[in-house]
């Protein structure tokens, strides 16, 4: 009955429009009171001891890192960049905008990030050169994925921290899979440009010029490729990379870019302190929920349900991903990833899924819940930004979303593909 009575809760107060993190730990609080006999100070244990993790402090350092960066307008110079590499192409805008989400992806790792600086300057652009707001805000909605999956990836780390995987192999593991979601955006992108006669962007450079755009450019890209160098190499953990990754970025944007000023530092520290502070109130109430969930055997009952409908390797997989991709639709992927990797993770392993492969359908499918209604956060950002209907945007991303799930496909059933760079790193 108190499980009823707590998923009750959770159906309503989303319904309400309470926000996700307030949502799971009233939830969680519901089920603790409803299970008789467990004192009310477990609550607090379980939200504190959901935050008490070494690798989870890399969050706020990664975070601090991209509003660094952003704030020095690497972004101009990325997508400046971007131009440069595909502006000979038909639809050249909307190809620069998956470039430019590939490299910011590296920086920021997070697909909200991505949509927010990349749309500001893209969408607009777009609009002016003849691109309909719909498919201007798709693209970019679309695009930003990579962010979540290109390292360094925060829903890497937060699986990593929870199933106690390690976090350079689920780095390493979603280098291919970021850049083939951006190939197939890329795909899209060619055939809607070729229907509709999007333009050409006319770009004359010379080796020089190119150069110098290059030059401004790998300031940003030089970032991640210290932080995986770091990591993969054993000089350092992805908690330490992630303040490397601070240090740089004051660096860059002190001495290098020169477009940072001292008087934006408390700026700068409070919104990466209010993001971190949203991450952060969505894990620790999701791991409460977790906990009651597991109380109750929630994930036991998954794993028998599921079995008793089939055991097939092939069956138990598809399933999942519908259990993934139905919960991504309503749920923030980081508290989704808390609450289920350790109810569904026991079944993909029993039916040959490798953990490092599982983390990344589960990353994959919640990616896939950004741009799906009801919840859809980065299709809401792109469509306020593009004043444009969150229904055009939904529509306009379709082809993209169905060519992203033959990515989800491979990740699903073709295991050599997942591991293939975390074996060749020595991570599996």
């Amino acid at each position: 009955m108190g499980l009823y009575l707590s998923i009750l809760m959770f159906v309503v107060t989303l319904l309400l429009g309470v926000p996700v993190g307030v949502c799971l730990g009233i939830t969680g609080m519901v089920g603790v009171m409803a299970l008789g006999g467990v004192p009310l100070k477990v609550i607090a244990q379980r939200i504190f001891t959901g935050l008490d993790s070494f690798p989870l402090m890399c969050i706020p350092f990664f975070i601090l890192a991209g509003e660094i960066m952003n704030q020095a307008k690497i972004t101009d110079r990325i997508v400046h960049f971007a131009d440069v590499l595909v502006g000979r192409f038909r639809g050249a805008l909307a190809h620069a905008n998956v470039v430019a989400s590939m490299f910011f992806g590296g920086i920021t790792g997070a697909a909200a990030a991505d949509v927010s600086a990349l749309g500001t300057i893209l969408i607009p652009a777009m609009k002016k050169d003849g691109y309909d707001a719909p498919f201007s805000a798709a693209i970019t909605a679309s695009s930003s994925l990579q962010g979540p999956i290109i390292p360094p990836s925060i829903l890497a780390v937060i699986y990593g921290a929870t199933m106690g995987e390690s976090i350079g192999a689920l780095f390493a593991a979603g280098i291919p899979i970021g850049i083939l979601i951006g190939i197939t955006d890329s795909i899209i992108v060619h055939f809607i440009a070729k229907k509709k006669n999007y333009p050409k962007k006319i770009i004359k450079v010379n080796f020089r010029e190119f150069m110098h755009i290059f030059g401004n450019a790998i300031v940003a890209m030089v970032m991640p490729l210290i932080i995986l160098g770091g990591i993969l190499s054993g000089i350092f953990t992805p908690t330490e990379a992630a303040a490397v990754a601070v240090g740089y970025s004051f660096i860059a944007g002190f001495f290098i870019l020169k477009t940072l000023k001292l008087s934006q530092l408390p700026r700068l520290f409070i919104n990466a302190a209010v993001t971190t502070g949203v991450v952060f109130l969505l894990l620790a109430s999701a791991r409460l929920y977790s906990w009651v969930l597991s109380t109750y055997r929630v994930p036991d009952a998954i794993t028998s349900g599921i079995l008793s409908l089939t055991s097939n390797p092939y069956l138990v997989i598809l399933l999942i991903n519908l259990i993934l991709l139905g919960v991504g639709c309503v749920m923030d992927p980081g508290a989704a990833i808390i609450m289920l990797a350790p109810a569904l993770a026991p079944l993909a392993w029993q039916v040959g899924i490798h953990p490092i492969q599982f983390g990344m359908i589960m990353i994959v499918n919640l990616c896939l819940g950004l741009i799906t209604p009801p919840v859809g956060l980065c299709l809401f950002i792109s469509a306020d930004i593009a004043q444009t209907s969150l229904e055009k945007v939904a529509k306009a991303v379709m082809p993209m979303f169905l060519l992203d799930l033959s990515v989800l496909f491979l990740v699903s059933y073709v295991q050599p593909f997942v591991l293939y760079v975390p074996r060749l790193l020595g991570f599996a």
